[in-house]
């Protein structure tokens, strides 16, 4: 696939903002935005453009038709009369996906509002091939809180080293070493900005970090999530 082609930067951009671009696919682009400005410049064009519009819509209340159609879709069933409706497990698993998510997110809110503060949750969750999380990744004001997973096997030889991508910027900023095991803390960059984050990524090194001030090999990417 030629990346140097403005078109098909373009589209993946396009699709990569939108969400639409997943799997395997979505990887390639995260990897390609490590080492291509172009490709970040096209993300953050799209990036731009969308919240634009974002910003121009007001939002609105699904209806409960609505909800409802979202529930038949997700079972593939068609319709049903409330009097015949029979709510399955995998409808209860569903609802309590949501409802968690909700939670998660209303606690965010009223942290915020008690605390009158201003400043917005930031997290990260690193996974590996198979969607295992592996580094779980929670940033307040001064450091990075980063905990390891329990799915993590970790080389004993070698040593995990976070980065940050920033916008225009095409060398990656090094954060610090992983832990292997348990949480550690992090300080944080002065350069460490949410909105001028386009990737988190995570390198395998040499024991003590990488020697030159670069990836030495880049084996998980990830993205900033904004609460």
């Amino acid at each position: 696939m030629n990346y140097n082609k403005p078109e098909l930067l373009n589209s993946l951009a396009a699709e990569y903002v939108l969400g639409t671009l997943t799997g395997l696919a979505r990887k390639r682009f995260q990897r390609l935005m490590l080492v291509s400005n172009k490709a970040r410049e096209a993300t953050n064009i799209w990036e731009q453009n969308l919240n634009n519009l974002a910003s121009a819509i007001s939002p609105q209340t699904p209806s409960d038709a609505t909800w409802h159609e979202i529930m038949r879709r997700i079972e593939h069933k068609p319709q049903l009369e409330k009097s015949q409706l029979i709510i399955k497990p995998s409808i209860w698993r569903a609802w309590s996906f949501l409802a968690t998510a909700a939670c998660i997110i209303l606690a965010v809110l009223v942290t915020q509002a008690t605390t009158n503060s201003k400043q917005t949750q930031q997290i990260a969750l690193v996974k590996n091939q198979t969607e295992q999380p592996l580094w779980f990744i929670n940033v307040s004001n001064h450091e990075l809180s980063i905990k390891a997973s329990n799915q993590l096997i970790a080389r004993t030889d070698r040593d995990y080293e976070l980065w940050m991508i920033l916008k225009g910027q095409d060398t990656p900023v090094s954060l610090g070493l992983l832990p292997k095991n348990g949480d550690k803390t992090i300080l944080k960059s002065k350069l460490f900005k949410a909105t001028d984050i386009t990737l988190l990524a995570v390198s395998l090194e040499p024991v003590g970090g990488s020697p030159n001030g670069l990836p030495t090999e880049v084996l998980y990417t990830t993205e900033l999530v904004l609460l």
